[in-house]
């Protein structure tokens, strides 16, 4: 008995290495553009504030602030019309967290680390399957990570898709080709980068005026004495 070709690919099903990245080639290309863009658009905001300050910020908000511009600027890419290579979607499944499928074949989560997901939710990918997603065709589950210089922690140096539990190495996206679709993105003032819009000071509020009877004073720190009472 033959089997149709539109039956459903068999629960284990996963795509070769050499499929996946045709297959995905164009798309992270662009989905790298526009991680460089958030980039460099956090380094913006980082910068913004002192040394120490920024260091904290670093480590607690870094790789979730990438990685949700990212995922955002993905899915208003892919929202947009004749703007990206066809047969490429943004699916939402259980939560609000964009992710893309190709095709009905693979199925891209946008992370910052695979050893540090950016919430609760993605530390348990690996576990994710088809059925539990209600995703249709079985797709082959792969992921977005991507890897900072190590000399200025500011840069991304390195961009990789991966296939958590499937026996095929992960692949690099192609820099080269990144940073000139950002370059030509930036020029033209795409509506899926971030830090294009430029706010008038016209617009811009600050915080409201306050009297000055409501103010309370700052924090102020006694001088510890000692023992004998001395200030120390």
């Amino acid at each position: 008995m033959g089997i149709e070709m539109d039956e459903p690919a068999p629960l284990d099903h996963r795509l070769p290495r050499r499929e996946v990245r045709r297959l995905l080639g164009q798309m992270t290309i662009g989905v790298g553009a526009i991680l460089l863009a958030a980039v460099d658009d956090w380094n913006l905001l980082a910068e913004r504030n002192g040394a120490h300050l920024r260091t904290v910020l670093q480590v607690l908000g870094r790789g979730s602030y990438v990685a949700a511009v990212t995922a955002a600027g993905t899915e208003v890419w892919l929202s947009t019309p004749r703007r990206h290579p066809p047969g490429h979607m943004v699916c939402k499944q259980q939560t609000a967290w964009p992710a893309v499928a190709s095709r009905s074949k693979t199925y891209l989560e946008i992370h910052h680390n695979q050893a540090q997901p950016t919430n609760d939710r993605r530390q348990a990918f690996c576990t994710q399957d088809s059925g539990t997603l209600g995703l249709v065709g079985n797709p082959t589950h792969c992921e977005l990570t991507w890897e900072y210089d190590l000399r200025t922690d500011k840069y991304v140096k390195h961009i990789w898709v991966s296939a958590p539990g499937v026996d095929w190495e992960r692949f690099e996206v192609p820099m080269a080709a990144v940073q000139a679709q950002y370059a030509t993105w930036r020029k033209r003032n795409m509506p899926w980068l971030t830090g294009d819009l430029v706010i008038d000071p016209a617009v811009a509020t600050g915080l409201p005026a306050r009297d000055g009877q409501q103010l309370r004073p700052g924090i102020g720190v006694r001088p510890r004495r000692d023992e004998t009472g001395a200030a120390e």
